[in-house]
């Protein structure tokens, strides 16, 4: 009976198949325009990336061109379209279903939150009280560890293979102990860590600087580009001094370094909130002008400015945490050239823009009152970061500053 019903189809095989290209396009179309809701729209930033993209392109082939356009968005209806077709396409009938419910999916996930800004709060040790702390190796300091002749090989490797999961600059301390040690393979484990930390940052500083180069070099350069490269250079120098990677000889051209690609940084992001503020404010005047009104043409208005006033306080948002980050970065540089007064304003530049949020702010303008032994203030500020009493490390400190006022 099967097999009657599939030979009863067969002169209609070709108008099948048209039928079957038409939904399939049909189904894909809508399918795109229900995604784009899910997905975020091209920004200024991605369009920059892609025109970048797209004139390393120029000397290929048409088709290669045309298929490296469609391509550069994951999240573009072209693609999204060009996808649910070949799926519907490659299996009929059930495509449809199943292209319906990828779309029904992709709309309807959630992923779990990332908690961001939390800078010197460690999540691992959140609670109010000590955490436990057992000897894992036998002994009670790494360092003596490490140069002990009484401490077996095992206990070394294992000691080595958990600091070189956390490259601080007291981790990497220890472990150039171990470069004088008179066992080889202590030595070049030891030598192997410090490589690969000192690799891994020069090859991050190498690909911002490339790009900044490039850009400068071009006959107008874009400040914007530059100034992004310049943000994402400063810390990496940062780092090099921080962690002590760098050789103390070459320290004072770093720090030069980090200066240079702050200030450039400044020169763009600082005006940026200055503008995105106006721009707020003079849509705001707007949406009361419009809201005072109740015609079709006054809401769509309404609805374009809400829609534009959100981007605009995104963009505001992320330029004050971008600020925040090259003023804190500024103080901590000043700091470690002593230079506290200066580094005292670029923390208060910084508190001014959180104003909330200080628990990782207050610390740098505490350690700095307390160097110039303005003890008072340190236990003032100690006082108004209450989120530091979640952070094991540093809980014990507070208690002690909040005991003494």
């Amino acid at each position: 009976m099967v097999s009657n019903f599939i030979l009863s189809l067969e002169p209609h095989i070709t108008l099948l198949y048209i039928l079957h290209i038409i939904l399939s396009m049909i189904s894909a179309f809508i399918i795109a325009i229900y995604n784009s809701k899910r997905f975020i729209k091209n920004t200024e930033e991605t369009r920059d990336k892609d025109k970048v993209r797209l004139e390393e392109t120029l000397n290929k082939n048409l088709i290669f061109r045309l298929l490296f356009k469609i391509s550069l968005h994951k999240n573009n209806r072209v693609t999204n379209f060009l996808f649910f077709f070949l799926f519907n396409l490659a299996m009929p009938f059930i495509g449809y279903f199943l292209s319906a419910w990828v779309a029904w999916y992709l709309n309807h996930i959630t992923y779990e939150k990332r908690v961001s800004n939390t800078n010197i709060l460690n999540l691992d040790e959140f609670g109010i009280s000590f955490l436990k702390v057992e000897r894992i190796f036998g002994e009670g300091s790494m360092s003596e560890l490490m140069t002990s002749e009484y401490a077996s090989k095992s206990k070394k490797l294992k000691a080595l293979s958990s600091l070189a999961n956390n490259p601080s600059p007291a981790n990497l301390r220890i472990i150039r102990q171990t470069l004088s040690s008179t066992d080889d393979e202590i030595r070049m484990f030891g030598y192997a860590i410090i490589n690969k930390a000192e690799k891994l940052l020069n090859i991050k500083i190498n690909y911002h600087l490339e790009r900044f180069n490039q850009e400068k070099n071009r006959e107008k350069p874009r400040l914007k580009i530059l100034a992004h490269a310049s943000k994402d250079l400063a810390p990496l120098y940062w780092e090099l001094i921080y962690t002590e990677l760098s050789h103390e000889s070459l320290k004072e051209n770093f720090k030069k370094e980090v200066i240079k690609y702050i200030n450039i940084a400044k020169e763009f992001y600082v005006p940026q909130v200055l503008n995105l503020q106006q721009k707020i404010e003079t849509l705001n005047t707007e949406l009361s002008l419009n809201k005072k009104h109740t015609g079709k043409k006054e809401i769509a208005n309404i609805k374009n400015l809400n829609k534009e006033l959100l981007a605009q306080n995104n963009a505001l948002k992320e330029a004050h945490e971008i600020n925040t980050k090259i003023y804190i970065l500024m103080g901590r540089l000043y700091m470690s050239m002593q230079e506290y007064e200066k580094a005292k304003e670029e923390f208060t530049f910084a508190q001014a823009l959180h104003e909330e949020e200080l628990s990782f702010i207050l610390p740098y303008l505490a350690e700095i009152h307390f160097v110039t032994q303005n003890y008072r203030v340190v236990s003032s500020l100690m006082n108004q970061a209450k989120d530091l009493e979640l952070n094991a490390t540093l809980y014990p400190i507070v208690d002690q500053w909040k005991q003494s006022s």
